[in-house]
Parts: structure tokens; sequence; C-alpha cells
């Protein structure tokens, strides 16, 4: 599957309102302003999204993390989050506003199970820290369509329908439809190509790739971008698998016969530093043993 990093913080950033809605629940209009996460604090945080909430009765900060991988670290890292914000805050000696985060999930297999810390043992130190969860396929349909959050339509197919058990193919068709026929064309090409990418935890590709055509996507800058990304990273897999043949035809050279279990570890390094020390130790190394050991090394 392609990385959802991409798509999901452009989704954050084509309509903000939509998903500040979907997370607070609300129907009505929101007054909100972005806030710059490489603002904060003054060592840049790697937050996506962040925003100032101007209620009517209170002010507080919202924090949207989309996630697309198992991380058990990931309270840690949201709380550190909550606490970039509070140092840039205090140290500009502004008022220390409420803050809600919520982290985003698109499939359910890749959802960190846990979202809170407890350390309780000291009277005076302790942490009691939870965020809260937007689940896509918890999502109704029917509310997002109704209210026309469109911000969420990339969403569509991961949403709960009772359909998919036996025709995923209607589903997917039907929220390609609704896509297609918003009004703004950038922004509909640039739902569609987020889609495309996020179906990818519940769809196959080749019915992903069927229905939504590559020909439907040109123009979207969000198509650009990740076609830039998907060439470079082409790019950079070409040049590991070319480190690689030039490893094992330096020891073939050297030693006649390089054993399969060999190659097989060599395959398992994708670390483009450690394959390009690798192949300048071929060249040295006095024996297949010895460049075995240290595959092994590498491998610990």
């Amino acid at each position: 599957m392609a990385s959802i990093d991409i798509p999901s913080k452009r989704l954050l950033q084509l309509r903000p309102e939509d998903w500040i809605k979907a997370v607070l629940g609300r129907v009505e209009d929101i007054k909100f302003r972005e806030i710059k996460p490489e603002k904060n604090p003054k060592v840049q945080s790697r937050l996506d999204a962040l925003y100032l909430i101007e209620d009517e009765d209170n002010n507080f900060i919202l924090n949207l993390e989309p996630q697309g991988y198992i991380d058990t670290a990931l309270p840690a890292r949201m709380l550190r989050y909550r606490a970039d914000v509070y140092e840039s805050l205090l140290s500009t000696n502004r008022e220390l506003l409420p803050m809600k985060q919520v982290v985003i999930y698109f499939s359910k297999n890749e959802e960190t199970t846990d979202n809170k810390i407890i350390d309780d043992i000291f009277d005076n130190s302790n942490i009691h820290y939870e965020y809260d969860v937007l689940r896509a396929w918890e999502l109704d349909k029917e509310i997002v369509l109704e209210n026309e959050l469109i911000g969420l339509y990339a969403l569509l197919p991961l949403m709960k329908d009772e359909r998919k058990k036996d025709n995923k193919e209607i589903v997917l068709n039907e929220s390609v439809k609704i896509v297609s026929e918003i009004e703004d064309e950038a922004l509909s090409k640039d739902i569609l190509t987020a889609m495309s990418f996020l179906s990818e935890v519940e769809y196959s590709k080749e019915m992903i790739t069927s229905i939504i055509r590559r020909d439907m996507l040109m123009g979207s800058p969000l198509f650009e971008e990740w076609a830039k990304e998907e060439r470079k990273e082409a790019a950079e897999k070409a040049r590991k698998e070319a480190i690689r043949e030039n490893t094992i035809d330096i020891l073939s050279e050297r030693f006649d016969f390089v054993p399969k279990y060999i190659r097989e570890k060599l395959e398992t390094i994708n670390d483009t530093e450690i394959l390009n020390e690798l192949v300048r130790k071929a060249v040295r190394i006095e024996t297949l043993e010895g460049f075995d050991r240290l595959l092994e090394k590498v491998l610990k």
C-alpha cells in the first residue's frame, strides 16, 4: 500500500473545516484559524495539523493527527506534541489554552490500541493523559453526505456500509460518482486521488485502478506530488538492488560461488549506507564465512 502520509495531510489542508466539524461532532459553522506547526515550539514540532478554535464560550486548540500504521510509542509522541504547544504558549507569555487531540485511523489493522499514558506512583508528580480517536470505519456516511463534509469524502469507501459484505465494488463505484460530481474540479481530483490511496486498506488494488482510472487523476496537485514521490522511491529501490547485485558479483568473482543463504540475507537489508559499506567489505573480506558473520552483525 502507498504511504497515507501525503494524501491524509493533503485532505486536512483541503477542507479543514469539515474535519473539525467531524471530530467535534458539530454541523454548524465553526470559527477557527490554522496555527502553523513549524512555529511550535521554538524547536520545530512535527505535528500534522493545529487549529485555534474560537468558540462562543471558550477558545481551545485542536490537534489532528492522521495515522497509517501501528506505533506503540504513539501515546508518548502525542503527549510530546501537547508539550510542544504548551512550551510555545508559555515561552511567549501567552495564555495556556485547553487542548483537544484526535488521532485519525483509516484501518482497524493499523490502529494503535492504547491511547493513554498513566503514571501515578508519586502523588505530586503524576500523569493521567489520553487523546481521542476518529475511526473511518465508524463514520456515519449519511451524516457526512447530508452535511456535505466534502473533506471526508475520500473516506466514503471506508465508512460503515452493510453492502460491503456482499458487493464492495458497488460501494466504491458509488463513492467515486459522488466525488466526481463535486463542482470544484481540482478539489474533486485531489479527493479522488486520496481515495485511491486510502482505499487500499480495504479494497484490492485491481478493483481500485479499474474504477479510479489514472486519467481521472491527471491534473491533481496531490497526484503529481505522489507521482514524484513514487518515482523517487522507485529510483532508490533500483539503486539498492544494483548495490546488492554488485556485491554478489564481487563475491562470486572472488569465491566462485555465493550460497543462497547469503543472497537471502542481503535481500533483507534496505539501508543504503549499510549496503554501500557491505559492497566495500566484499572487496576486502578474506572468506565468505567472514562476510556471513558481517551480515549477521548487521541483522541483529
